[in-house]
């Protein structure tokens, strides 16, 4: 039940987070704005996120875990709710803008939580399961949010999301444990992990992948619904799918890399993410099937290892390192969801594969970089 409640909190947070991408056509359409303008409502969320979880660092550790989640997942009922009855754009950012402030009280502190109350030798599976629940979240928001708002309209989508979110906070509080083995906070718990250079190097990996699945998720709809390929709202949602092979990659690459090491199972699966952006450049819909496919694979496998790596090498203060880590995933992330949006005026879709690449690209040069500059005291790391 602890692991499923874990599973549920969390994937709510990835559903918020992630269930306007298909609707971004519809507000562009609607309020008439730009490409570019309409992705704020991406943008927004995860900048405020990314802010968030680095002002409050060095907090998640001095308040009990459970009290904290719980709190955050009350607190995200109200942005649903409201949304569901705005009709300016203007307010629909404010809204999105407060699910960046209370986002981060369920997945820094949940990430902290799994990663001490379970056992150590079973952490990389724990936080393949951790990584599961946010694709899960990221494919049932994108998936739903379609069919729903082309049935009946996008407001009701958010109806849905405030519904599931009281059903998720009465769980939290129902069956989610109190927290045994809470590490102790260090005075300088934030200040402390930035004097580790395999942490902060882990970090920008963070940074570099989220920025380069964002992008690739945030801009596909406005590819696809073009020439040639035209597809609708509800089929754009369908692309989502896709999230399928990360639920299949995050576990098993969470338990392989408690096997073959960290390091080895973020650069496969940076690799197989870099093929996957790759193939829609011949501009099939079967190839940018299987390179949707591919890019969630390799990001999901990478991203399980990397928060594993995370709290393996943080052994003091938790919630700080997570927080930190989430900041720079975050941000890269935020960032993702803005600059191709003005890359795509000149460049359209290859200027987003481009920077998706390269990005992707940086982090495994960081990750050679690390492998040689430290053998990690870890039996576990590369």
């Amino acid at each position: 039940m602890r692991l499923l409640v874990l599973f549920l909190a969390t994937a709510n947070a990835f559903i918020l987070l992630y269930a306007p991408q298909p609707l971004l056509p519809i507000w562009k359409d609607e309020f008439q704005l730009s490409i570019s303008a309409v992705s704020h409502t991406i943008s927004i969320t995860i900048i405020t996120l990314a802010i968030t979880s680095f002002i409050l660092a060095s907090k998640f550790d001095l308040y009990n875990r459970k009290k904290i989640i719980l709190l955050a997942s009350i607190a995200l009922i109200i942005p649903s709710t409201m949304i569901a009855v705005s009709d300016s754009f203007n307010t629909i950012l404010f809204w999105r803008f407060a699910y960046g402030l209370f986002i981060p009280g369920v997945t820094a502190v949940m990430m902290a939580y799994a990663s001490e109350e379970f056992p150590a030798k079973h952490r990389g599976k724990i936080m393949g399961i951790y990584v599961s629940a946010n694709v899960g979240g990221g494919l049932l928001g994108r998936v739903i949010s379609g069919p729903i708002a082309d049935l009946l309209s996008w407001k009701a989508v958010f109806g849905f999301m405030a519904i599931f979110s009281t059903i998720v906070a009465f769980l939290v509080w129902k069956y989610l444990p109190n927290p045994k083995n809470q590490t102790k906070k260090n005075n300088n718990s934030s200040l402390i992990h930035f004097k580790n250079p395999t942490l902060v190097g882990t970090f920008a990996i963070g940074f570099a992948q989220f920025f380069a699945f964002i992008s690739f998720f945030t801009y596909i709809p406005f590819y696809v619904s073009g020439a040639p390929f035209h597809l609708t709202v509800t089929e754009v949602s369908l692309l989502y799918l896709t999230y399928a092979f990360g639920l299949l990659s995050a576990p098993i690459s969470g338990y392989i890399s408690d096997r073959i090491g960290r390091r080895w199972t973020m650069a496969n699966g940076h690799i197989i993410a870099v093929i996957g952006i790759l193939l829609t450049l011949f501009g099939t819909l079967p190839t940018i099937i299987i390179g949707a496919s591919l890019l969630a694979f390799g990001n999901f496998a990478s991203q399980s290892a990397t928060t594993a790596f995370v709290t393996d090498i943080a052994t003091t203060s938790r919630g700080a390192a997570t927080s930190l880590y989430l900041f720079f995933f975050y941000l890269g992330g935020s960032l993702g969801s803005w600059i191709p949006g003005i890359i795509w005026d000149e460049f359209a879709w290859n200027g987003v594969v481009f920077s998706t690449v390269g990005t992707i690209c940086i982090a495994l040069m960081i990750n050679a970089s690390l492998t040689k500059k430290s053998s990690s005291s870890q039996n576990i790391s590369a």
